[in-house]
């Protein structure tokens, strides 16, 4: 059974309070609807350039954001791993809004989509030999890191253990429990390349699964860009059992981001105030804002999608669609069964 160790430091504790004192800002910014899904899709760019950045990837923001916005197809490697890294982001919005726990076949089901047309060999399964983190010099090689398993039978027992700990309800604070499944992913290394993208992934999605409105609002890979070896440092340091220095890092982390955030909400809302007018001042109901996600996922949907994605009647989606379309949000193309909307704009 896992049982993780760390302890409740003066800095865990401070650091804690100040995360939900500030993202109960975050929360309470009364964003008009057009800032929230700016930010929202500037967010999901950022988190794919900041964590495959992380990993080596040489692509600028420039062409990070061309690759994602772009019809071009990927052709080299980097590409791919952008192109791959976004594809899953949107998926997780997806799959949180169903409440899918996490699972064994929930990681293999998302590192298929990481790494497709990147890697080819047991894609979607985990390793089954030996691997290490390291690299080499021309007189040895340096060993980082040397997982703790290596068959796939041993990966597939200690993950199920990670995901039964991590979604069993208990009084321990979801942040603490998504810094330890970050590094414990990361420690147990379940696949041969990609560890570091997916264990950001699973702990972005388990705190959206928590309510934390990771990406929609703020983000956790910045942080970790600013100093790599920092990050890589920090999280090693949990290798040898007790867990507390790597999530004084990691709370520091969070706070970094949703500081940022804040000043992020700030200067859309100074910038482009002046420049809404009219419906487009009122805000939206929770319902409408889950619908404005789909729809920057998706791009263009139908009501039954609507109906189906929040388990509605094909009448209420309709309705909230309406109610979208009035407030000037969204526009309808088409009549009757055939009728799709879009964003305004878009």
């Amino acid at each position: 059974m896992f049982e993780p160790k760390f302890s409740f430091t003066s800095g865990i504790i401070n650091t804690l309070t100040k995360i939900e004192r500030m993202y109960g800002h975050l929360l309470g910014e009364k964003l008009v609807p057009s800032l929230a899904l700016k930010l929202s899709n500037e967010n999901q760019i950022l988190a794919t350039y900041y964590s495959t950045s992380i990993e080596g990837n040489p692509l600028s923001p420039y062409d990070v954001t061309n690759i994602i916005l772009g019809d071009k197809i990927p052709t080299t490697k980097s590409e791919k791993e952008v192109k791959n890294y976004f594809s899953v982001l949107n998926k997780v919005f997806i799959l949180v809004k169903k409440q899918t726990p996490l699972s064994n076949e929930l990681t293999c089901e998302l590192y298929h989509e990481l790494m497709k047309d990147i890697e080819h060999k047991d894609l979607g399964m985990f390793r089954n030999g030996p691997v290490f983190v390291g690299h080499k010099t021309k007189a040895e090689v340096i060993v980082k890191h040397n997982p703790p398993f290596h068959s796939r039978k041993e990966i597939e027992q200690a993950l199920d253990e990670l995901f039964t700990w991590t979604m069993q309800p208990d009084d321990l604070h979801p942040l603490i429990k998504a810094g330890i499944l970050h590094h414990e992913f990361a420690y147990i290394h379940p696949f041969f390349d990609g560890n570091g993208r997916l264990a950001r992934i699973l702990t972005a999605y388990y705190l959206m699964f928590k309510h934390y409105e990771v990406v929609k609002y703020f983000i956790l890979d910045d942080y970790y860009d600013i100093d790599r070896q920092l990050y890589s440092d920090s999280l090693h340091t949990a290798d040898l059992g007790d867990k507390t220095k790597w999530l004084e890092y990691f709370f520091e982390g969070i706070g970094h981001s949703l500081q940022a955030a804040l000043s992020r909400v700030e200067e859309l809302t100074k910038q482009k105030l002046e420049e809404i007018e009219g419906e487009k001042r009122v805000l939206v109901t929770p319902r409408e804002e889950e619908i404005l996600q789909i729809i920057i996922n998706k791009k263009a949907i139908k009501t039954s999608d609507i109906a189906e994605h929040l388990a509605v009647t094909r009448q209420q989606a309709h309705s909230l669609l309406y109610s979208l379309v009035k407030k000037g949000l969204l526009i309808k193309y088409g009549s009757t069964k055939t009728s799709y909307y879009k964003l305004q704009n878009h």
